[in-house]
């Protein structure tokens, strides 16, 4: 220290040149966070996987939704609804623009609400994610419509919470700085006092979010929407209270000493706490870039800004502090004198009194409130923004009118490797899709055996079989009608005496082959056997040729004997030609029905799923868009289902129903013999199913590896294996009986269910930002210990700290009240447990509990290595303690 202030011109002058060079060469970091800040999952994630598939088929787009609002109904402005379709399809970036005016009217009830005047347009958009807002810009400026547009997708609302957060972090700076100049103002009551941590802890976050910035440029540092915000406010706060330390101490070491030597003890005692507290939490925040989870090691930044934070402070503090003196607390420069804290004071000297008393009631209280704990989190991102942005409006305007599952449906996707264009992978894939439509939170599953959500009835093989009866029992009729025909020509012949070939002899060919339809049907009915009756069918179908042919000869000599003969002749000419057609006709609906008998005799799935797609279904031109949207891949590799669901597709019950269809679509894949096929699952419900488990999993290591490093710190510090505990304990207590209570308060506000990521930030920079506090007391207890008893000290340190650690504790929770103006949701519940965690912590937890510990430990407080002073210190106040 006595090297700064002999050198105080040069090194104040090269902090200077280094933050303004760094800040004006350093990339900017709240664009990277917008380039960078997305979610990342671990390849081994389900959805990360469906993924990498998709990609590898060049069919990783994303499904944007246009939506158009009219004052009347949608079917009024269907031309116009075209027409900007086709300038839609004209854009480059996008692909698959749907016209729902072309589909069924079934389905176009997916897409068109026309009582509301409500229309939705989906398409894949295939440019640069990073355009993605710009080109939906673009096509809601391209309506000619009379409708107000709006558009949607998961993309889209990702893009727009990072605009807010941008938005966010301007408000939060502006207010971070009034806030903490206020607060300053009115405990100090000093002009010239508040503006020193401004400018200190303002050097120390250029410095830090420039080489954050350039880390994250450089080495890939992991970096979120949130690591500005949190590098504010968790850098203002403590850096804040740090000088607050530093400044009392100063304020203190006056009444006795002259400013150069005030400086100088004043850092070697407080400076030596300050520098404890953050090296503390610049190893706590390090710890984090150990997550396995993208956006939790982001918050890793924080570390970097405190190692610049302590340089500010080791070097422009006690210059600012040489340069002002006393001037410092201007205008009460005469009013250096202690004051004790009114508050903690009585409170301290209760909990010296009553000990146990205290540290049983303290913890009754707060394990009792953290009991109702609720450790359900939210992932709607929607709920974050407000109404006003075009990709809220849109989804909202789509849950209020469709199903709230069909924005955003679970995209189950099915490869083998081969060409699944076929009879039997479409049976199996109808089967999959059947069996998963009637799970429980499942609205309806569309794909290509069933674009409209809806089974297609005919592809039932009990119902072909049924219809095939039928259509041969109409064949019978027929044949019973030209055999009749036939005897009635014969007998006409026969009143004229004109020779026209022997009808009776085609009579009885007619009714032998009417007979054997007869006995195939019978046959089929009994035993199911297609393939049998196919073959007899075939049989059937040769006769009918040869007496298609003997009926036409017959119609032929008719017609040769028709000059000479009568009227009557006449007609009989023209009932056997008609006779012979109806032959015709009855042999083409034999061969369909042969055809189809021999495709559900070879399809294999049949007897699997009892149900059979046949060849006629997959060659009509009418499904050539359905295979275009449920097909991909050169040789259709790949077939797809849309899994609507009936519950909101961020919703926990999704995650739920999201689990049963993963477990059904692979029992039915096993179940139809095909384990060589891979099932995979995309989609928001997918993305945020893994995104809770990941997160879960790693905030339960993360807190682990969180609490022994910061035992091993402490335990270094303060050369005890006691103190670690009760201090960690403290911290943890106070934490989950602070987030129950302020879940309880956001409640009331809407905001009860927490984000997923608030409790991890939350805890992780309440732990860090609380032990600081802590470790203020138990340090300067340290420090009193050498020269007092442990009761003296204790209470000395109360005494003395009390208005330190309550004016730090304003201040920070000042630093992130900055964070409630931001609109994000995110940051408003972090700020609001932090604020009422810190406040419950300082003006309760800490004033009771850290005496009622020290005092009940004694020496013992120092386990298993010796008190400060050693065994003197020991000998001294022997009988004292």
């Amino acid at each position: 220290m006595k090297h700064i202030l002999k050198f105080k011109w040069p090194v104040t002058v090269l902090m200077l040149i280094f933050t303004v060079t760094t800040f004006l060469l350093s990339p900017n970091l709240t664009q990277l966070s917008t380039e960078k800040g997305d979610i990342q999952l671990s390849d081994e994630s389900p959805s990360e996987q469906a993924r990498q598939f998709l990609e590898e088929y060049g069919q990783d787009k994303e499904t944007m939704s246009l939506v158009l609002e009219f004052d009347g109904e949608v079917s009024s402005h269907e031309s116009g609804i075209v027409s900007y379709i086709e300038e839609i399809r004209s854009l480059d970036e996008v692909n698959n623009v749907i016209n729902p005016f072309t589909y069924e009217e079934s389905v176009q009830s997916n897409f068109i609400n026309n009582e509301n005047g409500v229309i939705m347009i989906p398409m894949d958009y295939v440019g640069p994610l990073n355009d993605i807002s710009s080109v939906a810009d673009s096509i809601e400026e391209m309506n000619t419509t009379e409708a107000d547009t709006s558009m949607t997708s998961n993309e889209l609302i990702q893009s727009t919470v990072e605009q807010d957060a941008m938005e966010g972090i301007q408000s939060t700076e502006i207010f971070t700085v009034i806030i903490v100049v206020g607060v300053l103002l009115l405990m100090f009551r000093s002009i010239v006092t508040p503006f020193v941590p401004v400018v200190v802890v303002g050097v120390a976050y250029l410095l830090g979010q420039s080489f954050v910035g350039w880390f994250v440029q450089w080495f890939g540092f992991p970096i979120s929407p949130q690591t500005q915000s949190f590098l504010i406010v968790i850098l203002f706060g403590i850096g804040t209270d740090y000088c607050i330390l530093l400044l009392n101490r100063f304020k203190e070491e006056l009444e006795h000493h002259e400013k150069y030597d005030a400086i100088i003890r004043t850092f070697s005692t407080a400076g030596k706490t300050v520098f404890i507290s953050g090296l503390s939490g610049a190893i706590v925040f390090g710890v984090l870039y150990f997550a396995n989870f993208e956006i939790y090691r982001s918050a890793v930044g924080v570390a970097l800004g405190v190692i610049f934070l302590l340089l500010a402070i080791f070097t422009l503090l006690p210059i600012l502090m040489y340069l002002l003196g006393r001037y410092i607390f201007w205008p009460n420069i005469k009013k250096t004198e202690f004051k004790e804290s009114r508050l903690w004071t009585p409170l301290g000297i209760l909990s010296l009194k009553y000990p146990t008393r205290i540290i049983f009631s303290i913890f009754a209280i707060l394990i009792a409130i953290a009991l109702f704990y609720n450790d359900e989190v939210n992932f709607d991102s929607i709920e974050e923004l407000d109404d006003g942005y075009s990709t809220v409006h849109a989804t909202n305007v789509v849950s209020e009118n469709f199903d709230e599952g069909q924005l955003f449906p679970v995209e189950v996707i099915l490869s083998n490797g081969g060409d699944l264009l076929n009879q039997e992978s479409l049976s199996r894939l109808d089967a999959v899709a059947s069996t998963v439509s009637n799970l429980e939170g499942v609205k309806e599953v569309q794909t290509l055996t069933r674009p409209a959500g809806e089974a297609i009835e005919d592809f039932n093989v009990r119902n072909q079989l049924e219809q095939t009866n039928e259509g041969i029992a109409d064949m019978q009729d027929g044949l019973s009608e030209i055999s009749a025909g036939l005897t009635d020509a014969s007998d006409s012949l026969a009143d004229t005496g004109t020779s026209g070939g022997d009808l009776s002899e085609l009579e009885s060919g007619i009714d032998e082959i009417n007979g054997n339809i007869g006995q195939i049907t019978e046959y089929m009915t009994q035993t199911g056997d297609a393939e049998g009756a196919a073959e007899q069918l075939s049989q059937v179908q040769e006769g009918l040729t040869t007496l298609s042919g003997e009926v036409s000869a017959a119609s032929t000599e008719m017609n040769e004997q028709q000059a000479a003969a009568n009227e009557q002749l006449t007609e009989l000419s023209d009932g056997l030609a008609e006779s012979a057609a109806g032959i015709d006709e009855i042999q083409d609906g034999l061969e369909e029905v042969t055809s189809l008998l021999d495709g559900i005799s070879n399809n294999e799935a049949v007897d699997q799923t009892g149900i059979h797609v046949p060849e006629s279904y997959i060659d009509n031109e009418e499904i050539q868009d359905a295979i275009d949207q449920y097909a991909f891949g050169d040789s259709n590799e790949a077939l797809t289902m849309n899994v609507i669901l009936a519950v909101d597709p961020y919703s926990h019950e999704a995650m739920s129903t999201l689990n049963d269809i993963e477990t059904t679509v692979e029992d039915e894949i096993h179940r139809l013999g095909r384990d060589d096929t891979n099932a995979y699952f995309s989609g928001v419900t997918s993305m945020n199913r893994d995104l809770n488990q990941i997160s879960n999993d790693d905030y339960n290591r993360v807190v682990t590896i969180f609490i022994l490093t910061l035992f091993v710190v402490l335990a270094i510090i303060f050369r005890s294996l006691i103190l670690p505990i009760s201090m960690i304990s403290s911290i943890f207590i106070t934490y989950f009986a602070s987030v129950t209570i302020t879940q309880w308060l956001l409640g009331f506000f809407g905001y009860g269910e927490l984000n997923w990521a608030v409790p991890f930030f939350s805890l992780i920079i309440f732990a860090a930002l609380g032990i600081d506090y802590s470790i203020f007391i138990i340090d300067r207890f340290r420090e009193e210990l050498t020269g007092r008893s442990i009761r003296d000290a204790i209470e000395q340190s109360i005494r003395r700290m009390g208005g330190v650690v309550i004016t730090a504790v304003i201040i920070l929770s000042g630093t992130f009240a900055a964070l409630l103006p931001s609109g994000m949701i995110i940051l408003i519940q972090v700020a609001s447990i932090i604020i009422f965690a810190l406040l419950f912590y300082a003006f309760i937890v800490l004033p009771l509990l850290v005496p009622a510990f020290v005092i009940t430990f004694g020496r013992g407080n120092w386990w298993p290595f010796r008190m400060p002073g050693g065994r003197a210190r020991e000998e001294k106040f022997k009988d004292k303690e």
